[in-house]
């Protein structure tokens, strides 16, 4: 029979989990108590939230979710950060959080992104991307930018039709 506290805490890690289809795993071995609740927090602010729970119990919950290409990633101390709508704000605290510290940890192991593999290296080129909103607002840029041009496009020969106008008057009142 399984051990009650495990069950428990699958079922709560599956309620987290819920149909994240973006996930980070890292190694927090070497953090203090202090410096994971910092982290947390820094998480906490931009939509993530870290898991802490036995690799066995992340390897069941991930399973299940289809993503079963972690077994070897899942040795040693292992934290799940669960990411909300915009992946690039936690791979970002995440890379931040372990150049500020001297054992560069958390360590990135791997995770998915939008349902796709990404191994460690890929976090890091992550973390660069310049935040969702900036990239959003970028692309309504570019969108508007054809519109602006037909719109001076369009004004164009409305422009001239007044200038003619306007000259043709001026030279009518200097004839009379």
């Amino acid at each position: 029979m399984a051990n009650p506290r495990n069950a428990a805490s699958l079922g709560e890690l599956k309620e987290l989990m819920g149909d994240a289809k973006t996930f980070f795993l890292v190694n927090y071995q070497g953090l203090s108590a202090g410096e994971l609740n910092k982290l947390r927090a820094k998480l906490r602010a931009v939509g993530a939230q870290l898991l802490v729970a036995k690799n066995t119990l992340i390897n069941v919950i991930l399973k299940d979710h289809g993503a079963d290409e972690f077994g070897e990633i899942l040795s040693g101390p292992t934290a799940l950060v669960l990411i909300g709508n915009d992946p690039v704000a936690p791979a970002k605290v995440l890379t931040d959080f372990a150049k500020d510290n001297p054992k560069e940890l958390p360590a990135a192991k791997g995770g998915r992104l939008q349902g796709k593999l990404v191994v460690a290296e890929e976090l890091k080129r992550i973390a660069k991307l310049p935040a969702r909103d900036q990239l959003l607002s970028e692309l309504l840029g570019v969108l508007q930018a054809p519109l602006q041009q037909l719109v001076g496009v369009l004004e164009g020969p409305q422009r001239n039709i007044v200038g003619v106008l306007q000259n043709y008057s001026d030279k009518l009142k200097e004839e009379n």
